[in-house]
């Protein structure tokens, strides 16, 4: 029996019902969105209170950590560092910038599971997914307390 592949079924779906597709990052998008990321939970990290707070540095911490793991994936099959630049986050209400961070994990929360299946990378792909899953939940949690 073949595999159901869910990504492909979804890309076929858009397809019919004429939907854009979003365009894949590359490593060097990814990592720089990991890096944005973590720029707004640092940001965030400081306007917040109590196990927010604690969270949210997590999250920063592990957003550093991802981008970290691109690079070195980079480096792993180029050879050659890959340099990433990010504005630092801009200030924003609480409430709003939850908002536009969850929708921007779940972009990379995609982007990771698409890339699953990498014969090479994919564990890793796999694990920095469910970490990402993690974070989407403590963003609503928070939001739901706010």
């Amino acid at each position: 029996m073949e595999k159901f592949d869910s990504q492909m079924e979804k890309r076929v779906w858009a397809r019919v019902h004429n939907e854009p597709q979003a365009t894949p990052m590359g490593l060097k998008g990814l990592a720089a969105a990991e890096h944005s990321e973590a720029a707004v939970c640092l940001m965030l990290a400081r306007q917040m209170q109590g196990k927010e707070k604690t969270r949210l540095r997590t999250m920063f911490e592990q957003e550093q950590a991802h981008a970290a793991c691109l690079k070195g994936i980079h480096r792993a099959m180029t050879g050659q560092p890959l340099a990433v630049r990010t504005p630092p986050a801009s200030p924003q209400a609480p409430e709003l910038a939850l908002r536009k961070l969850y929708g921007r994990k779940l972009r990379t929360l995609s982007e990771y599971e698409g890339r699953a299946n990498d014969r090479e990378y994919g564990a890793v792909f796999s694990l920095l997914a469910q970490q990402e899953k993690e974070h989407c939940v403590w963003l609503l949690e928070m939001l739901g307390d706010l």
